[in-house]
């Protein structure tokens, strides 16, 4: 069984699709796999914002 767990940005511009297995969202989620402690490997999607938010934090 896969495991995999999607990361989106809250009250952005389009709702993400995270509920499935595939990264088949719009924004284009990077797909990063996650070693779990019993040596299992599990996929993180990890979502863009469409407003660009990640470009302006920590600035």
């Amino acid at each position: 069984m896969a495991v995999t767990v999607h990361v989106a940005p809250l009250r952005d511009l389009i709702d993400h699709e995270t509920g499935s297995d595939e990264p088949s969202c719009v924004c284009g989620p990077a797909a990063m796999p996650v070693e779990l402690c019993d040596g299992l490997v599990a996929w993180a999607y990890i979502h863009a914002s469409l407003d660009g938010r990640e470009h302006s934090e920590g600035d």
